[in-house]
């Protein structure tokens, strides 16, 4: 950890010096230390390799030979059980690395066909690389036993992993009688990095992932697990003198080609009329390229791009909720170097942008500095309604640009400060956002994150009357419309502090009540919220059943801006690591908690709700008792607010779920949700989901793949309020399908063609009636270049 610099923040020192300590200034000794380690030299070669996953070619001997045989979780820096030989080698355009992956027992080895990046279960082996050495993002590549790839990049400032970067590189597996092997070729070009220098510097890892009876991560550098940032304490790899970038250009157009039938279903004074279908036809070509336009910058583009879900989403149950689901994000060009745009509080939400013409986005770094910027035209305007007891999402018939600007500086290793300002507007609309952040880390141990946001909206009137008027919102967001326009702030300050054996963590969250994000999933406005919580870690040794126990807690306090309590909540867990992969998470949650407002004509809640006890019990459970066979069961028992009724009443919610691989190439997924509410002993309502997928792997390349997603919904209305009964069906049922084969050469070279449909029931229809159906086929092709 550099020292240089002396920090002018009176407000971070303060909040950190605290825990500055002996144990802080040890933590720097060993960062310092393995700084002093000279870097691990990477030999050239002259000769092209096939990449077969036989590691018999001659050239191999001249490769540079490591052992990855250091346990680093859920054990810390142990011998491992079994033995891992890597070797690495470059060509000045591709870095070549091999695996020999020793097995005392090869029948046991994990590897299963699956799709990309769905592999995480497997025997893997593969490499992380920091190509700018700042201890910021890494590449991560890994590859089972048959050759399938997982990539992504991890962002260290953040802390998630992001699956959706996909490379173009070379793999291939073989299993043998000493256990496996893996060869793998990484273009230089798919990696950013300062080609400016004659001799590159990167942080690199090589791990391995072997789950037996514990899911050991093998490592050929030693971890501290308490510190909560792993790529800084990567060794460094020096080499590939002279490499260049190019101009990295990649030109991808895409046919879609559709037909989709839809019907109307009708009911008029108790007679359901079925409309015949109608019918849309759609063949379209589209356009996407990646340009490398420096070696720091890059821009990524799309023309008539087709943004249809060719991967149905996860079932979710809306049922007794106040505030909007949240979906993933699943489309590869907002998916993009999505990195670049990262801060504290995530700010761009891009679900909301639902059918764009173009986009463009450029994403660049320079030394310590770092930029991104996307535009994206929409066909509408859909955002939330925040609130602070409840959302809903609103849609403008009119089209929008959107966009965003991020921009990061990392004075040193200690500070890093950013600005991101995000745009959505149109004639009858606009939603402006400025955010300012900073992320202080005097050591390993402690780091402060602080997040300054102002907001400018502006709504036409006509569509303010709209949501005033229409009796499709909430009476929150009715009142909450004539607040829409206007400016506002909002700030988040996150304090964290972490060793081996202790962690801590503070937040407080401030939302003005005009505050909005439109281009972000913000749910609240309106919103202050104190978060305090911590917690201990103890590892077990080798008498032990368990490998690790996590006992943590926090308690919370949420107000509106009169300060006027809406939340108050205290919560325990226990979390265990044991044998078959085996993962227990217990808690135990009591919050007082108001429901609606009684009086709806106004936002006052002291005095206008009625407060509620809530105790809640909730278990998570998950294990691989086979290779082949993976459990998880989650319960919730306790009491919970009725909102329809406004009332408390005893909540049940069991959640199993079970993935079955029958061989190597067929795997079943299965979820279900079972949800029941009562009170005093009557059925409110009896909720369940089930979400299955059926996938038939035929190699690497391609599959076929089945998913269902049935909702059933009854309601016992005669136990209902009589003034609600009338917004109810008693029954709702929905059923959705999709049937989906794909072939694919690579992330971006592809074939699909798949048939889709869905329909419903509800009190008017006697059976699940059809209302949409649908065809589709997409090709598409990269050209490298």
């Amino acid at each position: 950890m550099k020292k240089g610099f002396t920090t002018q923040v009176a407000v971070l020192f303060l909040c950190t010096s605290a825990f500055s300590n002996a144990k802080v200034d040890q933590t720097d000794l060993q960062h310092i230390t393995s700084d002093l380690v000279a870097p691990t030299e990477i030999p050239r070669i002259h000769k092209p390799i096939t990449i077969d996953g036989h590691i018999n070619e001659a050239i191999w001997t001249k490769a540079r030979r490591f052992l990855v045989n250091n346990v680093t979780f859920p054990h810390e820096n142990i011998p491992s059980p079994v033995q891992t030989e890597a070797f690495m080698m470059e060509d000045g355009e591709n870095l070549y690395v091999a695996f020999k992956a020793y097995d005392p027992e090869p029948h046991k080895i994990r590897a299963f066909l699956s799709d990309r990046d769905k592999n995480w279960n497997d025997d893997l082996v593969g490499l992380k690389i920091d190509s700018f050495n700042d201890d910021t993002l890494a590449y991560q590549f890994f590859i089972n036993p048959l050759g399938t790839q997982t990539d992504s990049i991890e962002n260290a400032l953040t802390g998630r992993e992001s699956s959706s970067w996909n490379g173009i590189w070379d793999s291939a597996g073989k299993i043998t009688e000493f256990g496996y092997t893996v060869e793998i070729a990484i273009p230089l070009r798919i990696l950013n990095f300062n080609d400016r220098l004659d001799i590159q510097q990167w942080g690199y890892e090589l791990v391995r992932f072997y789950p037996r009876d514990e899911r050991l991560r093998l490592s050929n550098a030693k971890m501290d697990q308490g510190q909560d940032c792993w790529v800084c304490q990567m060794p460094t790899l020096q080499g590939f003198r002279g490499a260049k970038q190019g101009n990295n250009l990649t030109v991808v157009p895409t046919l879609v080609s559709g037909q989709t039938q839809t019907r109307e279903i009708n009911t008029t004074n108790n007679q359901t009329t079925i409309e015949d279908w109608e019918d849309e036809s759609n063949t379209d070509v589209g356009l996407d390229f990646k340009w490398g336009i420096t070696p720091d910058v890059t821009l990524n583009a799309t023309l008539n791009p087709d943004f249809s879900q060719v991967e149905a989403d996860s079932g979710q149950l809306n049922v007794n909720n106040t505030f909007a689901l949240f979906t993933p994000e699943k489309r590869s060009f907002f998916l993009a170097n999505e990195d670049y745009f990262s801060t504290p509080l995530s700010l761009i939400y891009t679900r909301n942008i639902q059918d764009p013409d173009y986009g463009a986005k450029v994403t660049g770094k320079m030394g310590d500095h770092s930029f991104g910027g996307f535009v994206a035209n929409d066909k509408t305007s859909l955002f939330l309604l925040p609130g602070n007891l409840g959302s809903n999402v609103y849609e403008v018939d009119e089209k929008t640009t959107n966009g965003a600007l991020r921009y990061s500086y990392s004075v040193n290793d200690d500070l890093k400060m950013g600005a991101t300002t995000t745009i959505r507007k149109n004639s009858e609309y606009h939603n402006y956002l400025t955010s300012l952040d900073t992320r202080y880390q005097p050591n390993q141990n402690n780091r402060v994150n602080i997040q300054v946001l102002s907001s400018d909206t502006y709504l036409a009137q006509s569509y303010i009357d709209d949501i005033k008027n229409s009796g499709d919102y909430s009476s929150e967001q009715e009142l909450r419309a004539d607040k829409i326009n206007g400016t506002d702030t909002a700030y988040r300050i996150h304090y964290n502090h972490t060793n081996r054996d202790w962690f801590f963590d503070m937040t407080h969250m401030n939302i003005g009540e005009s505050f909005r994000a439109d281009l972000a999933f913000f749910n609240n406005t309106d919103h202050k919220k104190t978060v305090i919580g911590g917690g201990h870690i103890w590892r077990g040794n080798d008498e032990d059943w368990w490998t690790r126990v996590q006992l943590s807690g926090d308690v919370d306090w949420t107000h509106n801006q009169r300060g006027e309590k809406i939340e108050q909540e205290a919560e325990m867990y226990l979390n265990v690591n044991g044998p078959m992969q085996s993962f227990l998470r217990h808690g135990i949650a009591a919050r007082t908690k108001v429901g609606n407002r009684i009086d709806e004509t106004t936002l006052a809640i002291d005095g206008n709700t009625e407060e509620f006890d809530e105790v809640s019990f909730s278990s998570w459970m998950e294990f691989k008792p086979t290779s082949h066979i993976w459990l998880g069961n989650y319960l919730r028992l306790g009491t919970g607010i009725d909102y329809s009724n406004s009332r408390l009443s005893d909540v049940f919610v069991w959640e199993p779920k079970i993935t079955w691989h029958a061989n190597k190439h067929l795997e079943t997924k299965l979820a279900l949700k079972l949800s029941n509410m009562k009170y005093k002993g009557d059925d409110i309502y009896t909720a369940n989901l089930i979400d299955l997928r059926l996938s038939y792997q035929f190699n690497i390349r391609s599959f076929l793949r089945l998913s269902v997603v049935g909702y059933d919904i009854e309601r016992t209305l005669e136990n209902y309020l009589p003034e609600v009964r009338d917004d109810f069906n008693s029954n709702y049922k929905s059923v959705s399908a999709q049937l989906l084969f794909s072939y694919k050469v690579n992330p971006q070279t592809l074939f699909f063609v798949g048939y889709s449909d869905g329909g419903y029931q509800d009190d008017d229809l006697s059976k699940v009636t059809k209302n949409t159906r649908s065809v589709f086929l997409k090709m598409s092709y990269a050209w490298i270049m």
